[in-house]
């Protein structure tokens, strides 16, 4: 399989995709951070947004779309987020903790999630848990799978 192409988006690019993003429950802040795309040619086929909140980087938002899954293309663009960063967090939900350690990434006590990142998810209504199911945080610290 061919890597796929993955870019920096500009804002005009995942705005379209931000309602689909809240309907599914994700919280996107479509200004915060840096977005990237993986294209299947010159499709969209998925994104993640990575930002730095009071000195620690952050993944979120990772979201392939449906005909595009199972392709890596999840795995291509985390491991680009991480690019030239030696550490990044992550929250998910339980069911997501295997494939996570599979990239790289370790889970980490409660009480270990960083105090910017813990304070922003706790406005958000998502930290410790979401409103009806429990969130793990993960960090991968430069190891790569």
């Amino acid at each position: 399989m061919t890597p796929p192409k993955i870019r920096p988006l500009a804002h005009a690019e995942i705005e379209p995709h931000i309602p689909m993003l809240i309907s599914d429950g994700f919280t996107p802040d479509i200004d915060m951070g840096e977005w990237l795309g993986a294209f299947d040619e010159e499709t969209l086929a998925g994104f993640v947004r990575v930002f730095d909140e009071g000195g620690t980087w952050m993944l979120e938002d990772v979201y392939v779309f449906p005909e595009h899954r199972r392709r890596g293309l999840a795995a291509a663009l985390i491991d680009e987020a991480r690019r030239d960063r030696d550490h990044l967090w992550l929250i998910c939900d339980d069911p997501m903790i295997g494939y996570y350690e599979n990239l790289g990434f370790a889970v980490s006590a409660k009480e270990d999630f960083p105090a910017p990142l813990a304070t922003l998810y706790r406005a958000k209504g998502e930290w410790p848990v979401a409103s009806d199911h429990n969130h793990t945080a993960m960090r991968w610290s430069g190891r790569r799978a």
